[in-house]
């Protein structure tokens, strides 16, 4: 009996790490709007998701592979289910590839032996707007091309915390839950986030021509000609004093709304002194008219 238990345990070993070339490894690193998600696939895994040897010389040549990253990029997206905080989504246009091989320039075309060998990094970058990232699943369909051997050792870091999950064709799928939508700390950082978006001040707006009404109004009554005490004539004008203000009042274009406000009370004030210089200037014509004249 022990023979057997033994026999049978050094046969799971041997199915579990005799496909070394079967292995890849998936990294994920969510954060609170973003979901950052790196395959990383054996050339022999890649060949089984598209065709790269388009020659058919049984070699892939750098050239090759990097004709073939859109296609693999599309196969992934449709190939490997994404859903965020319970709606579908793909994991997205942003990839980027990255061969973990030294020199990959100068690489000379690689043959299938080499292909178990080399690896290539796949880094898919999501960016969710509006709301934070509460929960994600991933599902793999993809053990059908590269056959049921294959295993997906999955990786999550979050704020220090990893996790690991592995995936294969008896448990393709896994939902991962972020915690975000529980965290003080972030619902404070949306809080203040939402509050600075809030208190941004305005471009200030353009001054209406409407404003510029009060001070061409004013401007006959400073020239109309009277008579001035002491006999003959003569034009009432504001002082320099007066004028310096309109002109200053009038140039400047405050962005707030109070600064607009206190500039129409200083021109209603300072139309309202001038209607009072021309009333009391009236008012001196007339008794000095009315005055008898020394016989």
């Amino acid at each position: 009996m022990k023979s057997f238990c033994f026999w049978a345990a050094f046969v799971l070993c041997q199915s579990a790490f005799s496909h070394p070339a079967d292995q890849s490894e998936m990294r994920v690193r969510p954060k609170p709007h973003q979901l950052e998600i790196r395959f990383t696939f054996n050339l022999l895994t890649l060949t089984r998701f598209v065709g790269i040897d388009t020659d058919g010389d049984q070699k892939i040549s750098m050239a090759e592979l990097t004709a073939a990253q859109p296609r693999i990029a599309e196969y992934l997206n449709k190939h490997v289910l994404l859903r965020i905080n319970a709606q579908e989504a793909t994991l997205g246009s942003g990839v980027r590839f990255e061969a973990l091989w030294p020199e990959p320039a100068q690489t000379p075309p690689m043959t299938e032996p080499d292909y178990s060998a080399r690896k290539m990094d796949v880094t898919f970058t999501q960016v969710i707007y509006g709301k934070r990232l509460e929960d994600f699943w991933l599902g793999f369909e993809i053990f059908e091309q590269t056959g049921p051997m294959q295993t997906i050792r999955g990786v999550f870091e979050q704020d220090g915390r990893v996790t690991e999950v592995p995936f294969s064709v008896q448990e393709p799928e896994y939902t991962y839950d972020t915690e975000y939508a529980d965290d003080p700390f972030e619902q404070e950082a949306d809080k203040k986030a939402a509050s600075a978006s809030m208190t941004s001040p305005a471009p200030a707006p353009a001054p209406p021509a409407a404003t510029l009404a009060p001070a061409t109004l004013a401007a006959p009554a400073a020239t109309m000609p009277m008579a001035v005490p002491g006999g003959g004539s003569g034009a009432v004008k504001p002082s320099a004093a007066v004028a310096s203000a309109l002109e200053s009042a009038v140039a400047s274009e405050p962005s707030d709304k109070r600064w607009w406000m206190t500039r129409a009370v200083v021109l209603m004030i300072l139309l309202v002194l001038g209607r009072k210089m021309q009333l009391s200037a009236r008012s001196r014509v007339v008794s000095t008219r009315r005055r008898p004249r020394p016989r």
